[in-house]
């Protein structure tokens, strides 16, 4: 399960801006050496945002690092790239968009075995759309446009099953 800040309709760039979208999330991830592999996600963001009908998905896959190993503890950093869509509320009202953008985002996770096949795991993702052109928006009789990028950022928590491997 994933919570995150948008960075639409949230006015801090902390994960925690209270108007988080929540949503279910997948990962499966491949070791190519016991000390690196490869992780892909899906993210799909579709409740609690600020407004109705925010939405946001997300499909990555990228490199990651073991940084750390104690006993049961495994900690991993990551560089992931892929895409992100956006439905803003409202959509397809005038001032709305939907859209998918380029996005590469680093994060860390921290996974703890329980047993050989059974872990508990958390992980921080701080993802750049550096693409991303919001709708323009009316200011003071001013047309502005808004092409500053998005930072969506958050949290997913969650069990993992190894199927294969040690």
């Amino acid at each position: 399960m994933s919570t995150f800040n948008p960075d639409w309709g949230c006015h801090t760039t902390s994960p925690f801006c209270g108007d988080q979208l929540i949503g279910p999330a997948a990962f499966g991830d491949i070791d190519l050496h016991d000390q690196y592999g490869v992780e892909a996600e899906a993210r799909w963001l579709h409740w609690h945002g600020y407004a109705p009908g925010l939405y946001e998905n997300n499909y990555l896959i990228g490199p990651r690092d073991r940084v750390l190993r104690w006993h049961g503890l495994l900690t991993w950093i990551k560089l992931e790239m892929g895409g992100g869509w956006i439905q803003t509320p409202g959509y397809p009202a005038a001032g709305t968009l939907k859209g998918s953008y380029f996005a590469f985002v680093p994060g860390v996770t921290i996974e703890y075995r329980l047993s050989r096949n059974l872990s508990v795991r958390g992980d921080y993702e701080y993802q750049i759309w550096p693409s991303f052109v919001g709708p323009p928006t009316v200011s003071g009789g001013t047309l502005a446009q808004h092409a500053s990028g998005l930072t969506p950022n958050g949290f997913t928590f969650g069990v993992a099953w190894r199927v294969l491997g040690r």
